[in-house]
């Protein structure tokens, strides 16, 4: 099925002058909803058969030893396979044996373990089980993939007594630019964590859905289960899935492919942050009204909640009085965003059931069109990924982008980590990124810092950008690069020597177009290096679990 079929037949309207992009809400609701009645997108449904095809299609690519292709058709089995049938046993079976020949003996054991517990045929157990060994002797010998030491990315400084995820020290600020904003009450220093939050909401583009956990985002290498009802949302854990079930798929599930035919981008988070409100008030779209009708309290401060006694309730609240960024330039896309997901979640009985009546369905797509913005303003983008997933975790929603950052995001393994990438002083605020000066690759992403804004720019910045290093610093830096270009030296010590160039020069040097490459070599290791320690700590627990017994 074609991805996208909405917005697309909403792009033909506005290219024939049936719609304008300045046009009301109301046609915009219009329009759609003749569009999505016209269309008449029927549901696909499990199909042993369909997965008995894509498995076959899959075994031929493992003949050809095109893996990661087989990999993706094996998957998409498994999507498809009905709940309980032997089909879905053996798509994870399937699923074992690339990962073995890819030498990821723990993902081969994880798969093996599902594949017995998914009606595997009985006749071919011996053959798995042999596999199951043979997984546990390499790894006894030592040849998994990966398994090599890696640098803790933990939190590395004091935390905060009631949020021990983040660094004492941290604060809020709030200001007319900005909103709400992350600063610092002390000083930090180049690779300091201060924060290491689990992603509460994710929104995934549905082309990746097959890749990542559509509750936490992780990518868990492919290694996915499948909603058991739906064709569409897979999930790194049954943890995520259950979650995720309670949250607010049990309102997208009914509907799961017209959303697909709406949904671009993570774009889902947004009708997720409603659903999840709606959760956190029982169900009970009475109460959740009464609340958020009221005007927002654009300094609600996230950091003020106790994160050791969890209360989703105010977590939701947190996230509700966000005030959003003013972005007219792609206001058609927010009334486009949020009419799709009004007309087609209403599809869904288990949402209709609830939104009944002509206010509640008033409010349904006020709050939408509300949270369209909001979510722009909350959503983090990892710098691997750029905008084709995008989470929101409470804490970390009050840090703002700027093109100059301070710290570095890395969203992996369903949790958010912020890194100082340069000194931080007490009162400075804390900036992340998606485009950076030194990499000014636009990542969709509306920045309001003093470089994309150039009436306000000084010169003395740009001034700063173009003058050179001095002869000592500059023989120091071709150090650098050649120590960076060293195979025979680890992550840590490379981390290490642009730590120090950085602590050291950042006053004098911050920003020079060099200093700038400096930046970019400490986020990329900062970012493999959180990457790889949380693969070995995955490995680490399924080898826990699988190999070690």
């Amino acid at each position: 099925m074609k991805k996208n079929m909405i917005k697309q037949a909403l792009s033909r309207k506005f290219d024939t002058g049936e719609l304008h992009r300045d046009s009301d809400l109301q046609d915009f609701l219009k329009s759609i909803n003749e569009t999505v009645r016209t269309m008449n997108i029927s549901e696909i449904r499990k199909s042993d058969d369909s997965a008995a095809k894509l498995r076959i299609a899959g075994n031929q690519l493992y003949q050809e030893r095109k893996y990661a292709e087989a990999l993706a058709y094996y998957t998409e089995s498994i999507r498809l396979a009905e709940p309980e049938s032997d089909q879905l046993g053996m798509g994870y079976a399937n699923r074992s044996v690339i990962y073995y020949e890819q030498g990821e003996f723990e993902l081969a054991l994880y798969n093996i373990d599902l594949a017995k517990r998914n009606n595997y045929p009985v006749m071919l157990m011996p053959k798995l089980l042999d596999r199951e060994f043979n997984c546990k002797q390499q790894i006894a010998a030592g040849r998994s993939k990966d398994t090599f030491p890696c640098l803790p990315m933990d939190i590395n400084v004091d935390t905060n007594p009631r949020i021990p995820f983040l660094a004492d020290g941290i604060g809020m600020t709030y200001g007319s630019t900005y909103g709400r904003g992350m600063v610092a009450e002390k000083d930090f220093n180049p690779g300091d964590v201060i924060l290491d939050e689990k992603i509460e909401l994710c929104g995934v583009d549905l082309n990746l859905a097959s890749e990542h956990c559509n509750h936490c985002s992780s990518r868990f290498n492919c290694s996915l289960i499948p909603c058991p009802t739906c064709t569409i949302f897979m999930y790194c854990s049954q943890e995520c899935l259950e979650q995720n079930w309670k949250f607010y798929h049990r309102f997208e599930c009914a509907v799961a492919t017209k959303l697909l035919s709406a949904s671009y981008l993570p774009s889902m988070v947004c009708p997720r942050l409603f659903f999840y409100g709606l959760t956190q008030f029982d169900d009970d779209l009475q109460a959740m009204m009464e609340y958020c009708e009221k005007e927002i309290n654009v300094k609600f401060n996230p950091l003020d909640l106790d994160y050791t006694n969890l209360d989703r309730l105010e977590v939701f609240k947190a996230l509700h009085n966000t005030k959003p960024f003013d972005m007219p330039e792609i206001e058609h896309v927010v009334k486009y965003t949020a009419c799709a997901y009004y007309v087609v979640l209403l599809m869904n009985p288990a949402v209709s059931s609830i939104i009944r009546t002509e206010t509640h369905r008033q409010f349904f797509l006020r709050t939408l069109l509300q949270y369209v913005r909001v979510t722009y303003s909350l959503t983090s983008y990892s710098s691997r990924s750029l905008i084709n997933v995008g989470t929101i975790s409470p804490v970390y929603s009050i840090c703002n982008y700027s093109c100059d950052p301070n710290a570095i995001t890395i969203n992996d393994f369903g949790r958010t980590k912020l890194i100082i990438l340069r000194p931080v002083r007490n009162g400075e605020q804390i900036f992340t990124y998606t485009q950076t000066w030194w990499c000014p690759v636009y990542a969709g992403v509306r920045c309001c810092c003093n470089i994309c804004d150039l009436e306000k720019a000084s010169q003395g910045w740009r001034t700063k950008f173009n003058r050179d290093f001095s002869p000592e610093v500059q023989r120091q830096f071709e150090a650098l690069k050649k120590d960076m270009a060293r195979a025979d030296l680890n992550a840590v010590a490379k981390l290490n020597r642009l730590q120090q160039f950085i602590q050291r020069y950042a006053e004098r040097y911050h920003p020079q177009k060099n200093f700038g490459m400096v930046l970019k070599g400490f986020s990329d290791l900062l970012d493999c290096a959180a990457c790889n320690g949380n693969v070995a700590l995955a490995k680490a627990q399924l080898r826990a679990t699988y190999a070690e017994h």
